[in-house]
C-alpha cells in the first residue's frame, strides 16, 4: 500500500509540473482573445477561460494565481455590457500582467499531499470468521435470531446478561455485536454496556442495536454509544443481514464509480488520481457530447461536473442527462468557482443535486464525494431493490436489461436471460406459513448473490419468481451455470415445527441474439420456464428445447 501512495503522489507531482508548463500558453490564449477582441471582445469566452484558470490553479498549488483569477472573473461579470475599450485598458491589461507574474513565481504548494483510503484496511481486518455476539435476555427472541442468521453463514453466540457478555468478551473478541437496547438491567442498559466495554477494552467493535421501542431517547442513546444501526422488533432479517454483511466485511463495498466531466484535462486527471487513491473508480469525459455513450458503459454512482465548458455548459449537459429515464436519479454534483447563490440555485433547479466550490483541497474532495456517493447509493438501494431479498426490483430489472441488450448488440456478444420460479411455492406457504416461505425466497436470493459472477445481475421479478441477466454468456454456458445453482438450492434445508423440508426451482433461458427487443427476450425465457415446469419441474430448459 505504501508503494501505491508514493505512485499517486508522484503522479500528482507530474500533473503539477505539466500544469506549470502549460500556464504560459493558457495566459497567452487569454491575452490573444483580449486583443483580437478590441473591436468586440467575446466576454463569454474570456470569462470561461479565466473561470477555468481560477478553478484549476489552486488545485495545482498556485493559490495566489487562483485568487487573482477569481477577482478577474468577478470583474468580467460586472463589466459585461459596459464600454469594452475603457474596460480592456483599465482592468484586463494589468490583470494579465499580474497573472503572468504569479505564474512565473511558481506554485505556493510544491508537494501535493494525498492519503490512501483507510476503509480498505478496515475491511481487510474485518474479514475472517463472522462471529457475532448477541446480548438478548428474551430466550425465544434470541433463539429466533440465531436460527435466522445461521441461514446466512453467521456464527452467533448468545448472552442473556451483561455479566455473561463481558465474560465472553474476555475469552474471545467477536466480529460484531448485536445488542438489545432494553435489558433487565435497565431501559437503555444495552447502549450503556457497549460504552463501558469500549472504555474498558479499548476496542471499537461495530454494533447493531435492536429494540421493541422506537423512541427519540433510545435512538439518541444508541448514537452516543456508536451504534451502526437501529432496528425495531419484529426484526426485518433481510435488513439485519444486510447491515451485518456491511460491517463485518462479508459484503465488501463495491468501489464508487465517479464520472468526472471537465474540459481541463490536467485538472480532470488530478481529480481522478486523488479519487482513485481513495479507492474509487474514475472515468474522465472532456467533451460533454460523449456523455450518453459513456454513461451506460461506466454506470457511475455520481457525476462530478464543471459548469462552464465550451460548446455545452454543465447545466445544459445535466438537462440532457435528465431527459433519459434511466438517469433521472443519477446524482450530479457541480464543481465550479461560481459563488453567486442565484446562479447556483438555478443550476440545481434544472438538474444538479449539489455544489462544490473550486478550489477544493484533495482531502475535502475525497470526503465530499464519498459522503455524497454513499448517501445516494443507500437511497438508490431503497428505491431500486426489493425489500425482502435485497435484489433489484422488477422495474430496475427492465431498465438494466434494456441497457445490457443495447451493449450486447453494440459489442456483438451474446447475452442470456433467465427466469426462475420456486416449485410448488404456494404449497410451502400453505403448509409452513408465510414466514417460512419468505425464508425460502431469501435463501435463493442469497445463493444468487453469492454464486453469480460479478458482472451478472439478479432480480426479484415478483413473488417467488426471479430473473438473472448474464452478459457475455451463450445459452449453453448459461444453462451450466444455472443448473449448478439449481443443484445447490435443492440441498438447502428449512426447519419448521414438524421437521425439515427442501425446495427446488425451475428455470427457462433465452438469448440475445437472436432477440433484440427486451419484451421478446423476456417472453422467450418465460416460455422456456413454462416448458421446464411442464416437463416435470426442478430443471433448466433453453427456449424451444423440448428434451
Amino acid at each position: 500500500m505504501a508503494g501505491t501512495i508514493m505512485d499517486k503522489k508522484e503522479k500528482l507531482r507530474v500533473l503539477q509540473d505539466d500544469f506549470r508548463m502549460d500556464l504560459p500558453q493558457r495566459l497567452a490564449k487569454i491575452k490573444r482573445l483580449l486583443y483580437v477582441g478590441k473591436t468586440g471582445v467575446d466576454t463569454d469566452e474570456l470569462y470561461r477561460l479565466v473561470h477555468s484558470l481560477a478553478g484549476s490553479a489552486g488545485t495545482f498549488g498556485f493559490h495566489r494565481l487562483s485568487d487573482r483569477a477569481r477577482e478577474i472573473e468577478l470583474q468580467i461579470q460586472d463589466a459585461k455590457g459596459l464600454d469594452s475599450e475603457s474596460w480592456l485598458t483599465s482592468v484586463m491589461e494589468q490583470a494579465i500582467a499580474d497573472m503572468q507574474l504569479l505564474a512565473s513565481e511558481g506554485p505556493d504548494q510544491v508537494n501535493p499531499v494525498i492519503k490512501e483510503a483507510s476503509f480498505h484496511v478496515d475491511l481487510a481486518e474485518k474479514r475472517g470468521e463472522s462471529l457475532v455476539y448477541l446480548l438478548e435476555d428474551d430466550a425465544s427472541q434470541a433463539e429466533e435470531i440465531v436460527a435466522q442468521l445461521q441461514h446466512f453463514g453467521y456464527v452467533v453466540e448468545t448472552f442473556n446478561s451483561v455479566g455473561e457478555l463481558k465474560a465472553g468478551m474476555a475469552r474471545k473478541v467477536p466480529t460484531a455485536l448485536l445488542v438489545d437496547v432494553n435489558l433487565r438491567e435497565g431501559d437503555i442498559a444495552g447502549p450503556k454496556t457497549v460504552t463501558d466495554l469500549r472504555d474498558s477494552t479499548m476496542r471499537n467493535l461495530p454494533v447493531i442495536f435492536i429494540s421493541v421501542n422506537d423512541t427519540w431517547q433510545a435512538r439518541l442513546a444508541v448514537v452516543r454509544a456508536g451504534g451502526e444501526a437501529y432496528l425495531c422488533k419484529p426484526l426485518n432479517y433481510s435488513l439485519l443481514v444486510e447491515h451485518l454483511d456491511n460491517i463485518t466485511g462479508n459484503k465488501q463495498e463495491t468501489p464508487y464509480n465517479i464520472l468526472v466531466v471537465e474540459d481541463t484535462i490536467l485538472l480532470a486527471q488530478h481529480y481522478a488520481a486523488v479519487l482513485e487513491a481513495a479507492g474509487m473508480q474514475v472515468e474522465i469525459v472532456s467533451d460533454p457530447m460523449q456523455l450518453l455513450d459513456v454513461l451506460p458503459e461506466f454506470n457511475p454512482d455520481l457525476i462530478l461536473m464543471d459548469i462552464y465548458m465550451p460548446g455545452c455548459t454543465g447545466v445544459e449537459a445535466s438537462q440532457i442527462i435528465r431527459q433519459h429515464i434511466a438517469y433521472c436519479n443519477l446524482p450530479i454534483v457541480y464543481l465550479s468557482t461560481e459563488s453567486a447563490l442565484e446562479r447556483q440555485l438555478e443550476a440545481l433547479r434544472v438538474g444538479g443535486d449539489d455544489f462544490l466550490h473550486k478550489t477544493i483541497s484533495d482531502e475535502h474532495l475525497v470526503e465530499a464525494i464519498r459522503i455524497r456517493a454513499k448517501r445516494f447509493r443507500a437511497l438508490a438501494m431503497l428505491m431500486n431493490r426489493d425489500g425482502l431479498t435485497g435484489l433489484f426490483n422488477h422495474i430496475n430489472l427492465k431498465l438494466l436489461l434494456e441497457r445490457e441488450i443495447s451493449q450486447t448488440l453494440r459489442r456483438d456478444s451474446p447475452l442470456s436471460f433467465v427466469m426462475l420460479d420456486i416449485d410448488h411455492f404456494k404449497l410451502v406457504n400453505d403448509q409452513y406459513g408465510h414466514p417460512v416461505g419468505d425464508q425460502v425466497i431469501k435463501s435463493l436470493a442469497r445463493l444468487l448473490s453469492q454464486r453469480l459472477r460479478s458482472g451478472d445481475i439478479a432480480a426479484r421479478y415478483g413473488g417467488e419468481e426471479f430473473a438473472v441477466i448474464l452478459p457475455d454468456t451463450p445459452a449453453e454456458a448459461a444453462k451450466t451455470l444455472i443448473d449448478g445453482l439449481r443443484q445447490e438450492f435443492a440441498k438447502v434445508s428449512y426447519v419448521h415445527e414438524d421437521g425439515e423440508f427442501t425446495s427446488t426451482f425451475s428455470a427457462g433461458i433465452s438469448t440475445s441474439p437472436p432477440h433484440q427487443e427486451m419484451e421478446s427476450l423476456i417472453a422467450a425465457a418465460d416460455g422456456a420456464l413454462y416448458q421446464a415446469k411442464h416437463n416435470g419441474r426442478n430443471r433448466v430448459d433453453l427456449e424451444s428445447n423440448t428434451d
